[in-house]
């Protein structure tokens, strides 16, 4: 899930990803509902980005139900895409917000990459403003596992998902399946959102190792096989 303040490029850089042409707009809550596009990932592997609203700090109380509905799909996400506008004097304090909205929202604590957008106004403007090269080299050093991007010039975006795909495959969890060859369709969802690492076919089925998305096991477990072996043992 992409997430950041508002207008730090979150739109922008889904169209980037993805030739979505999702409305990228300079202002307030351009995106109110949230878009989901499919990625192909360095792995060949593909991922889900969804797009959601803009974080805004002292949001109006008549809007916060609004606005954290929008924000469903952080706490069902794999993985959180934190778009930042390091072009922006107070970048530094947009991260905060987003950092305590997303600990409110119980999604603190989930694997996350920083993109730090709008890089090609920080190099144009490293004369008028040396200050953002300084809060350019604070944010590599303090921010969660962060990248250099222009959404807008695509530069750093084949970096970007490169780091993407790496994370993803560090949350994933690891299986080892007999899945019988009626479920071929389960098959290929390891290998659309997971990553096969061994295939071999049996009498009784496929069996593969490899590793799949936290939240996609359970549609797969019950032929993990030491299920597999548990229901033979019990069979007369």
């Amino acid at each position: 899930v992409v997430v950041g303040y508002t207008n730090a490029g979150k739109s922008t850089l889904l169209n980037a990803v993805s030739n979505a042409g999702v409305l990228a707009q300079d202002q307030l809550f351009a995106t109110l509902d949230p878009t989901t596009r499919r990625v192909e990932l360095p792995s060949a592997r593909t991922a889900l980005f969804t797009d959601t609203v803009g974080f805004i700090q002292k949001l109006p109380t008549a809007l916060v139900a609004a606005f954290r509905a929008t924000l469903e799909e952080i706490t069902e996400a794999d993985l959180l895409l934190h778009v930042v506008d390091i072009s922006h004097a107070n970048a530094d304090e947009q991260v905060t917000a987003v950092e305590e909205m997303l600990e409110e929202l119980g999604a603190g604590e989930k694997p996350l990459v920083t993109a730090l957008n709008k890089i090609d106004l920080v190099d144009s403007a490293r004369q008028e403003e040396p200050g953002l090269a300084a809060q350019l080299r604070q944010a590599l050093q303090e921010y969660t596992s962060p990248v250099q991007i222009s959404a807008r010039t695509g530069e750093g975006i084949p970096e970007l998902l490169a780091a993407v795909d790496g994370k993803l495959r560090e949350t994933m969890t690891p299986l080892r399946l007999l899945l019988p060859y009626s479920k071929g369709d389960l098959v290929s969802l390891i290998y659309e959102h997971g990553r096969v690492e061994r295939e071999e076919f049996t009498e009784k089925g496929t069996l593969i190792e490899g590793r799949l998305p936290a939240h996609l096991v359970s549609r797969v477990q019950a032929w993990s096989v030491a299920a597999a072996d548990s229901l033979q043992a019990e069979s007369p």
